[in-house]
């Protein structure tokens, strides 16, 4: 029997990543726990890539009030190029990464634009309020507010309420999974239509390195335990669940049926390859429609490196595929 290759980056990305003097994106590494530390350097490091990113004129912004849970005001963002229909538009939803710990709408602008732009539809983006100032459940409380807002002033922002797709990366793809299943469970009407996961950070209970990922990983097991750990307090990873754990974790989630369709993509160089494999799983298990894809050889944020690579082409291309169907109501569960 042939002996199994040990894992490495796709040829073309290691040459991309050699070409750009990064070690597969990722930073220098800090003890778990430095919130602040990691602030200061993934938020560098978002603005180097963001600056490479052309301007959009033609996609304007304007900000909505919108009241929390707990009664505080916060802020949903609308992006909305010219070429998008102003009245009765399909939509999408959209909650940044950042690790639960950083990141902002302002931050990821420029990638919010590109995708505006090129989908053609409006994007409404949460600013949710960030941990360890704001533990749970107010991360995933603030960005379902955010959505029950648009879905109930659908009209009014010229949205097809019966047509919102909740989209997010990373940090902002496992919130937007805990507000797909805190949706169905509070029986948001009409209830979504489509979300899509990019990578999505699903599981609390991920804690320990994964020994032949760990050296490509661009987000490693100690930003993992950092990130749970400002979210969830003590209560990460252990087996005692605190009130709406499956909501902050969904991977925690007994039942995950009568969720909507689903996108969901992950390198094999990603920390959440695993978890995020599991709950692909697991939805087609409960009969939700899945489309899943597991690119070898590519980490955490793949396109943020490797955008010029065919790999790196092929992922967004699929993205866009589904943008473009959900914008002309022809996604698969519709």
């Amino acid at each position: 029997m042939a002996k199994s290759k040990p894992l490495a980056f796709d040829r073309e990305f290691a040459a991309a990543v050699a070409a750009m003097g990064e070690a597969g994106g990722a930073l220098p590494q800090l003890s778990a726990g430095d919130v602040d530390g990691r602030r200061k350097g993934f938020e560098e490091y978002f603005s180097s890539k963001v600056s490479m990113i052309p301007d959009m004129p033609s996609v304007t912004q304007k900000e909505h009030k919108v009241q929390a849970l707990d009664g505080a005001t916060i802020v949903l963002t609308e992006f909305r190029s010219s070429s998008a229909a102003s009245t009765n538009a399909p939509a999408m939803y959209y909650v940044h990464g950042g690790g639960m710990i950083l990141g902002s709408v302002s931050g990821f602008a420029g990638m919010i634009k590109m995708r505006a732009e090129t989908a053609g539809v409006p994007i409404f983006a949460i600013e949710y309020r960030l941990a360890p100032e704001h533990p749970h459940p107010t991360p995933v409380n603030d960005s379902y507010a955010g959505l029950a807002w648009l879905s109930a002033h659908a009209s009014e922002v010229g949205v097809d309420k019966t047509r919102i797709m909740i989209m997010g990366e990373s940090a902002g793809g496992g919130i937007a999974a805990g507000v797909s299943l805190m949706a169905r469970d509070k029986k948001l009407d009409p209830p979504l239509a489509y979300q899509m996961l990019i990578y999505p950070m699903l599981d609390d209970r991920n804690l320990e390195p994964i020994p032949s990922v760990e050296p490509f990983a661009m987000w490693k097991c100690d930003d993992n335990k950092t990130g749970w750990g400002a979210l969830l307090g003590k209560a990460a990873g252990s087996d005692k669940e605190v009130d709406g754990h499956q909501y902050a974790a969904p991977a925690r989630a007994k039942d995950l049926s009568g969720l909507p369709p689903t996108y969901i993509d992950v390198g094999g160089l990603d920390l959440f390859v695993l978890e995020d494999t599991k709950w692909a799983a697991r939805l087609v298990d409960a009969g939700v429609h899945v489309e899943f894809h597991l690119y070898p050889g590519l980490p955490h944020a793949f396109e943020m490196t490797g955008a010029a690579t065919s790999i790196v082409k092929g992922a967004m291309a699929n993205r866009q595929r589904i943008a473009e169907e959900f914008k002309r109501g022809e996604w698969v569960g519709s």
